[in-house]
């Protein structure tokens, strides 16, 4: 009777219009499937834990892509808003949700908590395995979905830092003559941090209403715009420990690292250093005209290109700076917010959540998700980049920025448990520093004195071998100064 059952509905289904590729019917049919064998009963909740930005997106419009799913698989969407905090606490503060969200950096802590499913097994029952090169696949599965060789998430969102300018002063011929004549150089998009500098320095106008840089220096996430300054010390990149995790950042590379980040402050508004101040601050500020500069994630050329920006078809997007190290340019991007589906160790539905994340990042679906102009979702998929509507979202010339620079980008944060400890005693001391409370220095000889205590903590031993499978992710080391 309930095979009879299941039969009508799939061949009533079958005569709903929809737009799906073969990832997304995959999910459909193996849901009934499920309810066949009688794993799931019609009607069941998937309960689904998203922070505000996400909802948009992910659910659709006017919960578009819900009442979707609910209509083809027979299955409930049970929705819930989270706080904007780490995926830890959310997953600690809800035992009962099926599926949520967590950014890369996070991985170590949800794996060592075994807050999350590993999901190996999910593919090889559905058979479903995840594509990452073009036309379609994902763009780095590596960086997004795995932690070391488990597969921990399936990517939703795509969010490496990528730096904007006023394309209309760079262009401006007075403009041009007397940066020739301060700096003895072309006007022109830079390619080293110093560059930055000199270009937030020249532009830095407050009097008239323009800051040469609005990029985040509060408290709360500071890492995500010094790790690269850090990272490009050295090539191929520089550690931030050793292979006995003692930290290598109480050295001339962090302390330059610090130098450079707490630089960019002088050109800023006076209040950027004031809680709160992050991206919320910055980027209006930038889509006002009121900033030369600023850094962020492809998300901020969807405001910029906006209509009603005050930038719109005035900025342009270019790849993050570097350093010269012996006379090479070494500079990496990271992935800072994004955001991963990952399925709840202690969900009720971890195979019916399995199948909605695999339905939600199907080709066809996802250019829904990233295509939706309220979302905070962004290109994950290489063929979302050539989509003509996401490319006037964002705009042509963003977007191929943003396709290059995933070739320069590093896995983020430490890869270890307790990564949160670690950025937060790095986020205080380098504010200590911006704020002129303490020298470069001290800030990085506290952060590795705190970092010490954090490893010890946590176990040496342990966080060694976390360590290995982190850096298993990275270039193969040329050898690291500064021990």
């Amino acid at each position: 009777m309930l095979a009879r059952a299941t039969g009508a509905l799939v061949l009533a289904l079958a005569c709903q219009p929809t737009i799906a590729g073969a990832q997304a019917e995959k999910a459909l049919a193996a849901v009934q499937d499920l309810i066949v064998r009688g794993e799931i009963k019609r009607g069941a909740v998937i309960k689904v834990a998203f922070k505000p930005g996400n909802i948009n997106a992910l659910l659709g419009p006017d919960l578009e892509l819900q009442k979707d799913w609910e209509r083809l698989t027979g299955t409930v969407v049970n929705a819930r808003i989270i706080p904007q905090q780490p995926a830890l606490a959310n997953l600690r503060d809800n035992p009962d949700i099926d599926i949520t969200v967590a950014r890369t950096h996070e991985f170590p802590d949800l794996i060592k908590e075994r807050l999350v499913e590993e999901l190996t097994p999910y593919g090889k029952e559905f058979a479903y395995q995840l594509g990452d090169g073009p036309p379609d696949g994902f763009v780095r599965l590596d960086l997004q979905a795995y932690f070391g060789d488990r597969l921990v998430a399936i990517p939703a969102d795509g969010d490496v830092i990528l730096y904007y300018l006023r394309k209309d002063l760079l262009e401006d011929p007075q403009e041009r003559a007397a940066f020739r004549k301060r700096y003895g150089r072309d006007l022109a998009i830079p390619t080293t941090w110093k560059e930055l500098q000199d270009l937030a320095a020249f532009f830095h106008r407050p009097e008239k209403g323009l800051y040469g840089i609005a990029e985040e220096r509060d408290e709360a996430g500071g890492w995500m715009y010094w790790l690269p300054r850090y990272l490009d010390q050295e090539a191929p990149y520089r550690r931030l420990f050793d292979d006995a995790m003692r930290p290598l950042i109480n050295s001339p590379a962090g302390i330059a690292a610090t130098e450079s980040y707490v630089a960019a402050v002088r050109y800023s508004p006076p209040d950027i250093l004031g809680e709160g101040k992050d991206y919320g601050y910055t980027l209006p500020l930038f889509m006002q005209g009121k900033a030369f500069a600023s850094g962020f994630t492809i998300a901020a050329a969807k405001l910029f290109n906006a209509p009603g920006s005050g930038v719109r078809d005035k900025f342009v997007a270019f790849p993050i700076p570097g350093m010269l190290v012996k006379g090479k340019l070494v500079r990496h991007t990271i992935p800072i917010y994004g955001n991963n589906l990952v399925i709840s160790s202690r969900g009720a539905q971890r195979k019916l959540a399995y199948l909605f994340a695999m339905w939600l990042t199907d080709p066809d679906i996802s250019l829904r998700t990233v295509g939706a102009k309220g979302g905070h979702t962004d290109p994950y998929r290489w063929h979302q980049l050539n989509d003509p509507r996401i490319r006037d979202l964002y705009s042509a010339q963003a977007l191929e920025v943003f396709a290059s620079e995933w070739t320069a980008a590093l896995p983020p944060g430490t890869g270890l448990p307790g990564d949160g400890e670690y950025l937060a005693a790095l986020d205080h001391n380098i504010w200590l520093a911006a704020a002129g409370r303490q020298s470069a220095g001290e800030a990085m000889k506290r952060t590795a004195a705190e970092w010490e205590k954090i490893t010890e903590r946590y176990g040496r031993a342990n966080q060694i071998a976390y360590l290995k499978r982190f850096l298993g992710r990275f270039p193969a080391p040329t050898g690291q100064s500064g021990r």
